[in-house]
C-alpha cells in the first residue's frame, strides 16, 4: 500500500473538502428558503390588499345597487352627487353620453388611504354600450318599459387595485304617474286641473267650475278627465256646461257621454277600460315596492301603524331634511271610510325641506285641508280609500293621486311641472342584477 494513501493528512483535506461543499449546498438551500418565504410573504402581502380593493369594488357595487332603489332616469343619474373626490362631486353617469365608458368625473369615495370608485353606462341586454337607452316609464311600448345599465366599481387599496362590473335590468313598475281613481269623482268647489290629465275608472260627477288647461306632460295629448264610466255635470244657475280654461267643452273632455245629463258630449267621443289598460297598468305598487316604502318610513320618515280612528299629521311631526320623505299609515282593521289622515303641512317648506312628500295610507283614506296644505309636492297614494281635498283655500297640489274615489270641495289647484316629470318618486321601478359581478383587469 502507497504511504501517501494512507497520510492523515490527505484524510484531513477530504473531510474539509466535504465541509465546504455541505456548507455551500446549505447556503444555497438557505438562501433559496429565504426567497421563497420572501416572496411568499410578499404574495401574502399582495393577496391581502388584492382582497381589501376587492372588498372595496364589490362595496361599490352593492353601493350603487342602494342608490339605484331612489334614483334611475338619465336626468336623475346625471345630477352631481357630493363625493369624496379633490372637486367635492362627481357623476353617477356622465352627462355627456359619448364619456359614459370612460367618465372624466366619477364619483370617488374614500376609506382611510384606501377608495373605490363608481359609475354607470348604458348598455343594451346583451351589456353594449349604446345612447339614448333610459328608461321610458310612460311609456305604452313594454320594450321602452326596460332599460339596462352597467356598474363599474374600481377598489383601490395601498397595494392592491381590482375592478368589477354587474349588468343590471331596470323595468318601469306601470304604476300611473298621474292623477288616477279607482272609483267616481266628484268635483265640486272651483278647483282646476293644469298640464296633466285626470284617469277615472269609474264615473265623474262635476259642478260645471273645474278648468282644464295645458298638455299632459306624462301622457301626451291635451290634459283632460277620461273616465272609463260617464261624465255628469250639475247645473248651477245659468252655467250648464263644464268648461276649460280655454273655453267651451271640446276635445278635452275624452269620455263616454251616453248618459251625459246635458247631451253635450261630441258623438262617439269614447273612454273605455281598455283605452286606460292601454295608458298605463292600475294594478298599483307591488308588495316588494311597499315593503321599500315601509322601511324607509320607518328608518328616516314617519311611520305609524296604529294611529286610531282619525289622525292629524302637522309638518312638526315629519323630519326636517333634505330629499324625498316617506309618510305611510296603515290601519290594521275597521273601515277606510272612517279612518282617515288629516294632512295639515306644507311640503316642501325651505329651507327646512326639500324634495317630495310621498304619502301612503293603507286601510285609510286621506284629507287635504285646503288653507293648511299650502304648496304640496309629492304623492298621495290611497289604494283603500277616498282622497277628499277638503276646505275654502286654495291649496296647490303638484304631483300623482291614486284612490279609490276622490272628492273636492274648495278650490284646489292640480298640477304637473316639468321639473316632478323628470324626477319621479323613486318606486316607478324596480331593479334586478341581470348578471353576476366579473372581474376585470386583474
Amino acid at each position: 500500500m502507497n504511504r501517501e494513501e494512507l497520510n492523515p493528512r490527505n484524510e484531513d483535506g477530504i473531510a474539509l473538502i466535504t465541509v465546504i461543499i455541505l456548507t455551500a449546498v446549505l447556503m444555497v438551500i438557505g438562501t433559496g428558503m429565504y426567497f421563497v418565504a420572501s416572496r411568499e410573504g410578499t404574495m401574502s402581502s399582495a393577496d391581502y390588499s388584492g382582497g381589501q380593493a376587492f372588498s372595496y369594488a364589490e362595496g361599490g357595487i352593492e353601493n350603487v345597487m342602494n342608490i339605484l332603489n331612489y334614483v334611475v332616469t338619465v336626468s336623475q343619474l346625471t345630477q352631481a352627487r357630493a363625493d369624496q373626490s379633490p372637486d367635492g362631486y362627481g357623476y353617477l353617469m356622465d352627462p355627456n353620453p359619448s364619456l359614459r365608458q370612460t367618465p372624466t368625473d366619477p364619483v370617488v369615495m374614500n376609506i382611510g388611504n384606501d377608495s373605490f370608485t363608481v359609475w354607470l353606462d348604458e348598455v343594451d341586454q346583451y351589456g353594449e354600450h349604446c345612447d339614448n337607452c333610459d328608461l321610458k316609464l310612460n311609456s305604452t311600448n313594454p320594450a321602452d318599459k326596460t332599460a339596462y345599465l352597467l356598474i363599474t366599481a374600481e377598489g383601490q387599496s395601498s397595494q392592491g387595485y381590482r375592478k368589477l362590473q354587474q349588468r343590471v335590468r331596470v323595468q318601469a313598475s306601470g304604476y300611473p304617474l298621474t292623477f288616477y281613481i279607482n272609483g267616481d269623482v266628484t268635483m265640486n268647489g272651483g278647483p282646476t286641473l293644469s298640464s296633466e290629465s285626470i284617469y277615472v275608472r269609474g264615473s265623474f260627477y262635476g259642478r260645471e267650475k273645474l278648468q282644464v288647461s295645458g298638455a299632459d306632460q306624462i301622457y301626451g295629448g291635451p290634459a283632460g278627465v277620461r273616465a272609463t264610466g260617464s261624465i255628469y255635470a250639475k247645473s248651477n244657475g245659468h252655467n250648464s256646461q263644464i268648461y276649460t280654461a280655454s273655453g267651451g267643452h271640446s276635445s278635452y273632455w275624452a269620455s263616454n257621454y251616453i248618459n251625459d245629463r246635458d247631451n253635450r258630449g261630441p258623438n262617439g267621443n269614447k273612454f273605455t277600460i281598455n283605452n286606460l289598460d292601454g295608458t298605463f297598468s292600475t294594478s298599483g305598487l307591488s308588495s316588494t315596492q311597499m315593503a321599500t316604502l315601509k322601511q324607509q318610513a320607518k328608518t328616516s320618515g314617519y311611520y305609524n301603524g296604529n294611529p286610531g280612528n282619525n289622525l292629524s299629521i302637522q309638518q312638526s311631526d315629519l323630519p326636517g331634511r333634505e330629499g324625498d320623505v316617506v309618510i305611510y299609515v296603515e290601519y290594521p282593521s275597521g273601515n277606510p271610510s272612517n279612518n282617515e289622515v288629516n294632512l295639515k303641512f306644507t311640503w316642501p317648506s325651505s329651507p327646512y325641506t326639500t324634495g317630495k312628500a310621498i304619502v301612503i295610507v293603507k286601510n285609510g283614506s286621506v284629507r287635504l285641508t285646503g288653507s293648511a296644505i299650502g304648496d304640496l309636492r309629492g304623492v298621495i297614494y290611497c289604494p283603500d280609500g277616498e282622497v277628499r281635498a277638503d276646505g275654502s283655500g286654495n291649496g296647490q297640489f303638484t304631483g300623482y293621486v291614486w284612490g279609490k274615489g276622490m272628492t273636492n270641495i274648495g278650490n284646489f289647484n292640480f298640477t304637473m311641472d316639468q321639473l316632478f316629470a323628470d324626477d319621479p318618486p323613486f318606486f316607478a321601478w324596480s331593479v334586478t342584477r341581470e348578471t353576476a359581478w366579473t372581474e376585470v383587469d386583474r
